[in-house]
């Protein structure tokens, strides 16, 4: 397994070869920016794609030297002519990590143990389906931070928030990617937030909690705080924004700060 040093020089030959395919070079950094700074203890990434943002996630929690980063995708993405033509045209070092008739398991494995993440990264070969993975016994312990890079509809971000709002630890983060320059997407979680904020809870959120799930839920809703940024880029493409809904306890003082003065 490559050291630290090395194992940042190979990240970053994958975000540089492979980010620009989903828009994730820059993502790819400030979450691992992030997972570094909050040390979240379980990290779930929605749409695994080439693994860019896994492997730079995997690489925060291995520098943490503790939590782990368990990454949802069917795969299907890997079959496609356009995906087959990308992966021929790679150059370098990740060249030599395709082999003729390759699966999408076997190549994700292949990148993260390249890159030295691959004991801090699980992928979940699996439709994304929001109703089971929340409720998955990896993740019984609560998710501290929520990646979404799959589908941004206004119907997919409240089923996404529905079923994981109960699941998330008492201070957490969801980001959504390419959410806050779709308009009806950006206006939907603008009024999710606010309405959260006022103790209501949208139609679309509740109907994924089971009854007797619904207590708990509202419960949790009032003792909680709902900021939302919208991080955009200074870039003209469609995958040019992630939104950042931040969740914490409310209090008169950061509930997780180890030193306050």
């Amino acid at each position: 397994m490559p050291d630290m040093h090395a194992c940042i020089e190979r990240l970053s030959e994958i975000r540089e070869r492979m980010g620009w395919l989903y828009g994730s070079e820059d993502l790819c950094v400030l979450l691992y920016s992030l997972v570094k700074r909050a040390r979240p203890q379980s990290v779930v990434e929605l749409g695994t794609g080439f693994g860019v943002s896994t492997a730079w996630i995997a690489a925060a929690l291995k520098e943490n030297e503790t939590g782990v980063l368990h990454s949802y995708d069917n795969g299907s993405h890997y079959a496609s002519d356009p995906a087959r033509r990308f992966l021929a045209e790679l150059e370098g070092p990740l060249r030599a990590l395709i082999e003729p008739g390759q699966d999408y398991p076997s190549f994700m494995r292949a990148m993260l143990v390249w890159a030295g993440v691959a004991d801090f990264a699980q992928v979940h070969v699996e439709d994304i389906d929001f109703a089971a993975i929340a409720t998955a016994p990896a993740l019984h312990g609560g998710i501290d931070m929520l990646f979404s890079d799959f589908n941004h509809s206004p119907d997919s971000i409240q089923a996404l928030l529905g079923h994981f709002l109960p699941r998330l630890s008492s201070t957490a983060s969801v980001f959504i990617d390419s959410a806050s320059t779709q308009r009806l997407s950006y206006l939907t979680l603008e009024r999710i937030v606010d309405d959260l904020n006022c103790n209501k809870i949208p139609v679309g959120l509740a109907r994924c909690w089971a009854p007797q799930e619904a207590s708990a839920a509202i419960d949790r809703v009032q003792r909680s705080r709902f900021r939302l940024m919208h991080l955009i880029e200074g870039r003209a493409r469609a995958q040019n924004s992630t939104a950042w809904l931040s969740i914490e306890p409310v209090d008169v003082v950061p509930t997780v700060a180890e030193f306050f003065h």
